[in-house]
Order: structure tokens, then sequence, then C-alpha cells
């Protein structure tokens, strides 16, 4: 991996196959242009080992990472990053005006008065245009939309089951130089997917967060049209995650069995419940179960798109 001052340790402890966020990173490295690169690691400090680790790129503008330009203090039309996330917790932040989501700046988080109104009124001005019946059914929002990250985005988040986006949380969004405003970069899948549920998690479930959202952006046959095109472009590479899953699973087999041992994975007994149904399963059941529910929801959502 390239080069860069921050990483982050993911300890993936309330996911029984430890695989979650790497597998959904794979998922996205494969039809994104860029989502976090990660490895595997065994952590010691001072000596002591403290078991196994996922050592991964955090998201930043950089040209080795999320490749836009670096904002300075007398743009405003320049590279930003966004999360949108319910906690709603950094200094420099807004809710949008027609769907009311919580926009933050994340990269870089300090911005100028000139900087955050210029933001804040593009965001507007697309969601607008996206509510507004006259202005959607122009499909003015082309004009602020990057159609095709917003779909590879959705199509990962659907086929990993990741409910993140109804809040939402840990959800991205950027935009460069006098460019238009693009879907992600992908991140937090550890909790509650890859489950055997056959059902769509963002679509069709209007009630709150990016759903709301995605929802209304359906509603154009062109963009849905678009979506069935991009699914059928790349629905070939989504038929390799399950090898990639086998092989990362052999490959940490040992690790795990140590980690699991130093830090069970009981989920229910420190927040209450059981978060991905699999915490007192083996290893071996837990990846299997994995596999399956992958294969079953890839099969599905073929199926369903198929039939648009």
């Amino acid at each position: 991996m390239p080069k860069h001052k921050r990483w982050v340790l993911l300890a993936n402890w309330m996911d029984r196959t430890l695989l979650r966020n790497d597998v959904a990173l794979e998922l996205a490295r494969r039809v994104m242009a860029w989502a976090p690169r990660g490895k595997f690691v065994e952590v010691y400090l001072n000596g002591v080992h403290q078991g196994n680790y996922y050592l991964c790129e955090h998201i930043k503008v950089d040209k080795n990472r999320v490749n836009i330009d670096e904002l300075e203090d007398d743009l405003t039309d320049s590279g930003y990053i966004f999360e949108l996330d319910t906690y709603f917790d950094e200094v420099n932040k807004f809710r949008s005006q027609y769907y009311s989501l919580p926009y933050m700046f994340k990269d870089p988080d300090e911005v100028n008065y000139a900087q955050f109104s210029f933001i804040q009124n593009y965001v507007n001005n697309m969601e607008a245009s996206i509510y507004d019946n006259t202005r959607f059914v122009s499909r003015e929002y082309t004009q602020y939309l990057d159609i095709d990250t917003f779909i590879d985005w959705w199509l990962v988040h659907e086929l990993t089951g990741n409910e993140e986006p109804k809040h939402p949380k840990s959800s991205y969004m950027n935009k460069n130089t006098g460019g238009k405003l693009k879907m992600g970069p992908v991140w937090d899948f550890d909790w509650g997917t890859f489950m055997p549920l056959n059902k769509w998690t963002i679509l069709n479930r209007s009630e709150q967060g990016l759903n709301r959202f995605y929802d209304r952006l359906f509603q154009d046959a062109q963009f849905k049209a678009r979506a069935k095109e991009r699914w059928n472009s790349l629905e070939p590479g989504f038929r390799e995650i399950p090898a990639y899953i086998e092989s990362e699973a052999a490959r940490i087999k040992g690790s795990e069995s140590m980690n699991h041992k130093m830090w069970p994975c009981n989920t229910q007994d420190v927040i209450g419940y059981i978060v991905n149904q699999d915490e007192h399963m083996t290893f071996e059941q837990a990846v299997s179960r994995m596999k399956t529910a992958y294969e079953d929801k890839l099969n599905w959502m073929d199926q369903q798109i198929g039939n648009w």
C-alpha cells in the first residue's frame, strides 16, 4: 500500500468471521475508483500480543487515496470529502434543506465561510433538483451528481446488506474542482452485514436517511436503466467474491483461533444483543454462512434487476 501518515487499526471484535470489512472493501475496490486497502496483522504492544487487527487506509485526500484537489484558502470550488452521519459531531456541519441529511466536512475539516456557503448552496440546489417534481422530471439533478458513482456505491451496500445509509451513518461523498458530487468512498461493514436475508437494503425503504434519497432517484427510468447496465457489466466480478472469502478465511484461520480466545465475540453480554447472529458459531460455520448469504443475495439481485 502506498505510504501515508494516516492509518487505521480495526479490531473487528463484533464480527465472528473477522472478514466483513475486508470483503466489503475488496468488493468496493473492484467497483469504485478507490476504496481503502487493508491487510490483516498481528498487533504487539510493548512485546505483548494483542491479537488480530485490520490495518487499513484512512479516508483522506491524497493522490493515492481520494484523488481530488487539496483545498486552498482562496478557493471555494475545490476538493472536499463529506461524511453523512447522525452523530453530527464535527465542527463544520449542516443539515441539507430538503432531505435533512447531516453533512460534515471531513477533509478538510476546517473551512472558511465562503467555502462552507459554497458547498451548502451546492448541496441544497442538488437536493432541490431531486425534490421538486418539475426539476426532477427534467433530470436537472444530473448536472450535480456523478450518476455512476451513486449507482456503484448503492450496489456495494445492497450486496453486503449494509443498513448504515438509512440513519445515515458512515456514508461519504466527495467533490473535486469543477466536478459533480460523487458518492463514496465506502466504510464500516462490521454490523449486520452479509446476513441471510433477500430483500432490498435501501430501495423501497424510504423511511429515513439516504434511503429516501435513493428511492427518489430510482423513480427516474433513465437512472434505473443505467443501474441495470452497471449491474450487467459488474456482475461477473461480483461472482468472484466467494472465492476471495474462502482464500482470506483460510489465510487467517490460525490467527482467528488465537484472537477468539483473547477477545471472545460476546456482543450479547456487552451491548445486550447478538449483532450478526453468528457470534456463537465456529469460525468455519460463520464463514460458510457469510459466503452463502452473499451468494444468495447476489442471485436474488440478479433476478430482481433482470426483471426491470
